[in-house]
């Protein structure tokens, strides 16, 4: 074996413990905070310029017909028809009917349950 490769005292490649906790949650942090000034930053371009809003369009839709499936998935994410997105919708609605019902003094023996009636009255 080489000396060198067993210097004692000194930090090594690996890190374990606390010391790597910390240091990857402060790479985690400046990351995360890169990717939400990026974020803003395209959100008020875009609201400054809707004719860039208008060819991004454009170009997804043209992707997502060359089989671009994360371009066909922004498009509906966009167009507010994302699953995530209804199901958040459904959620408030159920939520809105539940504070309803609770001021009103109904008891939910009485009514259709919540999330039925949100969800007909989204049909």
């Amino acid at each position: 074996m080489n000396d060198e490769n067993l210097r004692k005292g000194k930090a090594t490649q690996f890190r374990s413990g606390e010391e790597a906790t910390r240091i990857n949650g402060a790479k985690g942090g400046k990351a995360s905070g890169v990717s939400r000034g990026f974020r803003s930053a395209t959100k008020k371009r875009l609201r400054e310029h809707p004719e860039l809003f208008e060819e991004i369009i454009t170009m997804l839709i043209d992707r997502s017909l060359n089989s671009d499936l994360k371009a066909l998935e922004l498009l509906i994410e966009l167009s507010g028809e994302s699953p995530k997105q209804m199901e958040l919708a459904l959620k408030k609605r159920e939520l809105k009917l539940k504070e309803q019902a609770m001021q009103s003094g109904t008891s939910g023996e009485q009514e259709l349950p919540a999330l039925l009636k949100a969800l007909d009255e989204n049909n």
